[in-house]
């Protein structure tokens, strides 16, 4: 049996968490962080040291959105025939998830020879070498994706035919560093997007059909900080206070979820943000209310997390009321029209977390719930 956290979690500002990786890192060393990101957290004096001290040491200077297979790859080459004994992320979590890919690819006597057919074959069919792990320190930027704590990474196909989820224990990094002021300079949007995707982790984690009363405690604890909080922070961005209170209720929300696995309002976001682009805690928000009313009375303690929202009217206009005016929670938002339902609702069902949510969803339950959002 898995334990409930073999991550070791930190709290830091950013002059201790520098001085802790360059304490903690291995001999041989990938450093998965972009050139805007260095420059923009000061990061140069620390690079050198880590350089200086490592015997192996690769600067990874672009780091995409939405990692896919062909960016798995690029960076495979990049390695080359290098051994790596640690990798270390800096970023959001399309970064910590490109973190956790290499550590499962990254062969010295196989990056040079990698197809793209077969990084994707083994993704499909998680064919992965056990124990084969290369040892993650994430440092996450964003509070909000929980990629920090978990065991799996979102990947994206290429093609956009989907998106697929590496899945290995070994994959939670050794160490988690949370560094808040790594997210003063988030823009308003990212960290609207980020903190709603971590209020969607703690709810859908609250209500999975794998929940527990542990759980339950986790997941609530991470929503009341996210309702208190998250508007605060869009509105006073330079609040390390309200800052490093949302890293807090990510970190629970990531806790939270690490062990229950995500439900319904992830499964319907995949297709949403690699189809038309929403961003991937919109995204999940955008189907928080409709589903919350299609689970209520079908998941222990329902009431209870019900109640954590009644002092803001309820979930729908406290989404409302955090997202104006930035976004408006509905799919003519991002140009998402009535014909294109069918699409989004047939690829829902591909990604593996449906099948989690307390209630059996169909595809029409599922077209109701986003046909309500079209205005």
């Amino acid at each position: 049996m898995n334990s409930f956290c073999n991550t070791e979690i930190v709290f830091s500002d950013k002059s201790t968490a520098e001085d802790l990786l360059l304490s903690r890192t291995g001999e041989n060393v990938v450093l998965l962080l972009s050139e805007s990101a260095d420059m923009r957290w000061g990061l140069k004096t620390f690079r050198n040291s880590l350089e200086k001290q490592s015997n192996i040491y690769v600067w990874v200077k672009s780091v995409p959105a939405n990692p896919t297979q062909n960016d798995i790859l690029q960076v495979l080459r990049i390695i080359g025939g290098q051994y790596i004994d640690t990798v270390i992320a800096i970023g959001g979590g399309s970064t910590i998830d490109l973190a956790k890919a290499l550590s499962i690819f990254s062969n010295s006597e196989k990056n040079n020879t990698y197809t793209l057919d077969e990084i994707s074959a083994c993704i499909r069919n998680k064919s992965y070498v056990a124990g084969s792990c290369i040892d993650i320190i994430a440092v996450p930027t964003t509070a909000g994706t929980g990629s920090e704590l978990t065991q799996w990474a979102t990947i994206w196909d290429a093609n956009k035919l989907g998106k697929y989820s590496i899945d290995v224990p070994e994959l939670k990094p050794r160490l988690a560093l949370i560094v808040p002021e790594f997210t003063l300079s988030l823009p308003p949007i990212i960290t609207l997007s980020t903190g709603l995707d971590a209020l969607s982790h703690a709810v859908e984690a609250y209500w999975s059909k794998h929940t527990t009363p542990l759980v339950q405690e986790i997941a609530c604890r991470s929503i009341e900080i996210i309702l208190e909080n998250l508007k605060k922070t869009i509105q006073y961005p330079s609040n390390l206070l309200y800052r490093e209170k949302m890293c807090r209720a990510s970190v629970l929300a990531g806790l939270a979820f690490s062990q229950t696995r995500t439900t319904a309002c992830h499964a319907i976001s995949y297709p949403l943000t690699q189809l038309y682009g929403v961003p991937h805690g919109i995204a999940a928000a955008l189907t928080l209310n409709g589903v919350s009313i299609v689970n209520k009375g079908h998941f222990p303690n329902d009431d209870e997390l019900f109640c954590l929202f009644e002092e803001y009217s309820g979930l729908e206009m406290w989404l409302k009321n955090t997202c104006d005016p930035y976004v408006t929670l509905s799919l003519g938002f991002y140009g998402i029209q009535k014909d294109d339902i069918d699409g989004i609702v047939a690829a829902s069902f591909s990604s593996g977390r449906m099948d989690n949510n307390p209630v059996a969803l169909g595809k029409d339950d599922i077209y109701k719930v986003l046909f309500s959002l079209l205005n």
